[in-house]
């Protein structure tokens, strides 16, 4: 049995929900709204994902009320259906500490597993520690139970599963106002920000765009360990980005 636990979720919960990296920063580090320049860091960063909304800030704050007045059932539903699906890391091990605790749900020790080996592949120690510590209690066959589980999580809420979509609608968008090549076109088109009312130059937001596509192609080739992968979104081939993915989904790569 996995004894520690129930002492780590209050000490995690102090830490990774303190100021400095709160809810871990999975979605407001790196708020890729189009209308907010310098937000594209060199470098890979942390996850390039769409920016958090109002709505899903209010659903954090509200699971985390439910969960600690006792509300298991209805914050297990939130952790695993609205947030852990669209990216949120600590969402992802909430849903893997309920079933290892048997919080709200069945205890099932090897599902929990494959939870925290999906919370814990954007490297945050706290995560791999938790990960690792389970693992090695495991069985030969709870091991290859959790691989399984683990593979079935990856396949649909791994952040480059997730970014894919991003990547394709944006080169898309980039080509649909240039032709076949994303770069070139004029810059007379003024757009105008719907929630500020600020407008920029066409050339600004699709400038924008195409930084936001290329922080995010960096990010997909560090997860993916394939540095030979194009960033320019000139060069980028959609087919075989999403071929590369389905083969990573497809592979365990944390044991």
């Amino acid at each position: 049995m996995y004894e520690s636990t129930q002492t780590n979720y209050h000490r995690y919960r102090l830490r990774i929900r303190s100021a400095s990296i709160k809810r871990l920063s999975v979605f407001v580090a790196v708020a890729f709204c189009l209308t907010a320049p310098g937000a594209f860091a060199e470098g890979t960063g942390p996850f390039p994902g769409s920016a958090v909304d109002s709505k899903t800030m209010r659903i954090q704050e509200r699971v985390e009320e439910l969960f600690e007045q006792g509300e298991y059932q209805r914050a297990h539903f939130i952790y695993r259906n609205e947030l852990a699906p669209i990216g949120d890391k600590y969402a992802q091990y909430m849903v893997g500490y309920m079933y290892l605790t048997g919080t709200g749900v069945d205890e099932d020790p090897t599902l929990a597993s494959a939870w925290y080996r999906l919370a814990a592949e954007r490297s945050y120690k706290e995560f791999i520690n938790e990960r690792d510590q389970i693992l090695r209690a495991f069985s030969e066959v709870d091991l290859i139970r959790s691989d399984n589980l683990y593979l079935q999580l990856r396949r649909q809420y791994s952040d480059v599963v997730l970014l894919l979509p991003l990547i394709e609608a944006d080169i898309n968008s980039m080509k649909a106002r240039t032709g076949s090549r994303l770069s070139g076109g004029g810059g007379s088109v003024t757009i105008v920000d719907a929630r500020s009312g600020s407008s920029i130059s066409g050339d600004q937001f699709f400038g924008q765009i195409r930084r936001r596509t290329t922080a995010r192609l960096k990010f997909m080739a560090q997860q993916l360990g394939r540095p030979d992968l194009k960033t320019d979104p000139d060069d980028v081939n959609v087919n075989e980005l999403k071929q590369m993915v389905r083969e990573f989904t497809d592979t365990i790569t944390d044991r």
